[in-house]
């Protein structure tokens, strides 16, 4: 028998809608499907209490009609945009001898978006964690560029290789492929030939002349030829120990300054060499080396910045911005990923926003040949016992971190006072606070510590009063090997 969430987030929104539908009902149905869908429980009210709130199944008297009125209006183009709930969609619950509506909205596609109310695109919601919120000016922006094809095939007019490529670093990346696919007769390959075969120049089939792509710019542009056509086009690595620190240690950014990169690929050169120093070839983890730790982990790191320079929406007015600090990195990249976070680190194939930069990545090496960058990042940062790595995404914006951080860094980073509650909580996995209490000199004392644990997003808890269980947040290095290796075993048993 389903059961009712205990609260709402991205993906559960309660109505009371005990009579009749709400107006603020399409704001959610707009929010779901323009972000990553989610479901909508009618007949359930909210009571606010000073830091929090609880859910309370009172049901609904009249069902059907709600139904009906919903399913009418879904189709009302005055209403909503899309037609994007069917009837296969609903249905009703019987919770404690109340009947709950649920009604299950899907993620719409990007062709799509957005999804919009009242035949008005300004009335366009988003989700945003218990809020459903008008998209902003820049938000709208974004989810109608993704819904159109990525521009890397534009066509450039009036752009030369002589004039806006830079060609030493077109020679490097030749030499890359060479060195990744053995074909020697590209030695001597002349520079617009070689473009030519590799995608990176196509003939316009209006006037039969061979140009540029867009792609090609960013990969291989000079930074003033670049901006001629992304006003905004910066790329930006920077080196702190710490997120509070106001200097950095060392820094790359896209400029037109000779020491500076140009485009993409100059700035990956740079910054994988740049990586390569700062990651260290082993770590020690319970006081022991452990042999090619340190290269398993900067595979990692250099999927996500490969994830990051294929995926971001270069027609943003952001920055792609990529921070390496001593316990984590952050990638930051304009743009909304275009799979969900949880098939971000599932083996399954990718869905690029720049194709054919993508297309040119993986003739080098540079990311994973399905696009299952997300996928290896997690299963690495399993094996290496590291907190689980952390996925966001907004219309404008993702955002992924990758901790550098082991179960045993966690334990010495927190008070001493929280360590054996954490020591007991990651050896049982879920406990009562009957299990914990002996660690305690009294409740008050106990249930400080575990509040504060909480706080500080190492741990969370399930059920309330006596069937309250904690176990490890989502983000513990114990937790993340423990779904990698749940993700293998079902993924091996499907495949044999």
């Amino acid at each position: 028998m389903e059961k009712l969430p205990v609260y709402e987030d991205l993906h559960t929104e309660f109505k009371k809608s005990n009579k009749q539908l709400t107006h603020d009902l399409w704001e959610t149905v707009s929010a779901f499907a323009n972000t990553d869908g989610g479901n909508i429980y009618l007949g359930v009210k909210e009571v606010k209490h000073e830091n929090y709130s609880e859910f309370f199944p009172t049901g609904i008297n009249n069902p059907k009609k709600q139904i009906t009125d919903f399913l009418n209006n879904i189709k009302n183009k005055g209403k909503i945009s899309k037609h994007v709930v069917h009837e296969n969609d609903i249905s009703t619950l019987n919770i404690n001898g109340k009947t709950i509506v649920k009604i299950c909205v899907p993620k719409a596609s990007y062709t799509e978006r957005p999804i919009y109310l009242d035949g008005n695109v300004k009335h366009t919601y988003i989700r945003e964690n218990t809020r459903d919120s008008l998209a902003s000016e820049e938000d709208l922006k974004a989810i109608i560029r993704d819904s159109e094809p990525d521009d890397n095939y534009d066509l450039l007019d009036n752009f030369t290789i002589e004039d806006d490529l830079k060609i030493t670093d077109i020679q490097q990346y030749k030499a890359k492929l060479i060195d990744n696919s053995g074909d020697n007769n590209l030695i001597n390959q002349p520079v617009k030939e070689f473009l030519y075969n590799i995608g990176l120049i196509r003939k316009d089939r209006k006037d039969r002349q061979l140009k540029l792509t867009k792609a090609a710019l960013l990969l291989f542009g000079k930074f003033n030829s670049i901006t001629d056509i992304y006003k905004s086009f910066m790329l930006d690595f920077i080196v702190k120990d710490s997120m509070l620190d106001a200097n950095y240690v060392d820094r790359v950014f896209t400029s037109n300054d000779k020491e500076s990169p140009d485009n993409i690929f100059g700035f990956w050169m740079l910054v994988s060499s740049k990586l390569e120093t700062l990651v260290s070839n082993k770590f020690t983890v319970d006081g022991m080396q452990r042999k090619d730790s340190g290269k398993k982990l900067l595979k990692a790191i250099r999927e996500g910045l490969a994830n990051s320079l294929a995926h971001a929406d270069y027609q943003s007015k952001s920055p792609i911005k990529i921070s390496f600090f001593k316990d984590k990195v952050e990638f930051i990249n304009p743009g909304e990923m275009l799979i969900s976070p949880t098939q971000f680190f599932l083996p399954s194939d990718s869905k690029t926003r720049n194709d054919l930069i993508f297309q040119s990545f993986i003739k080098v090496g540079i990311g994973e040949h399905t696009g299952s960058g997300g996928y290896t990042i997690s299963t690495t940062t399993s094996e290496l016992e590291l907190k689980r790595p952390e996925i966001d995404t907004t219309p404008q914006t993702t955002t992924l971190v990758l901790w550098k951080t082991s179960e045993e860094d966690i334990l010495k980073s927190i008070p001493e006072m929280w360590r054996e509650t954490y020591k007991v909580i990651s050896n049982k996995l879920v406990v009562s606070y009957s299990d914990l209490k002996h660690l305690y000199k009294n409740h008050y004392q106990g249930m400080k510590i575990i509040k504060a644990m909480e706080e500080a997003g190492l741990i969370t808890h399930q059920g309330k009063n006596k069937g309250r269980r904690y176990l490890l947040s989502n983000a513990s290095p114990k937790v993340n090997k423990m779904m990698s290796e749940y993700i293998q075993n079902l993924q091996s048993r499907f495949l044999n």
